[in-house]
């Protein structure tokens, strides 16, 4: 009984620390736009925040407070590729500068702007 005590004691603390109001805690995921997208998004619980844009690598910041969700500066590598390549960093590049909430789950994670406009559908990558 100590052992199934203990158990379900570890469990709730687990799940409360990776959770803030209810919502999942994005630092130590991995994200991307789809299987064959170059789209990639890394949240470490630092607060920093990388990935690939669709071309460039990029690197920054973020802030998350609850379903809350903006992005710091970001900088990035400065290749060129081809057309598709580069329209998807723009729009890529603008949804990270624009977010300021987002809906979170285990495997899908939606980048929205003030008024609830979707900005990014992403996927998770790093799940088990």
């Amino acid at each position: 009984m100590k052992h199934l005590f203990s158990s379900l004691l570890a469990i709730t603390l687990f799940a409360t620390a990776s959770l803030a109001d209810g919502v999942m805690s994005l630092g130590g995921s991995e994200w991307g736009e789809g299987q064959d997208s170059k789209v990639v998004i890394q949240f470490s619980a630092d607060g920093k925040v990388s990935g690939n844009l669709g071309c460039n690598r990029f690197f920054g910041t973020y802030k998350q407070d609850g379903d809350k969700l903006t992005f710091g500066a970001v900088g990035s590598t400065r290749m060129m590729c081809p057309e598709a390549q580069m329209k998807t960093e723009t729009r890529v590049s603008a949804a990270l500068n624009t977010t300021s909430q987002a809906q979170i789950s285990h495997l899908k994670l939606v980048l929205e702007d003030e008024k609830g406009t979707t900005l990014l559908n992403l996927q998770r990558r790093d799940f088990d």
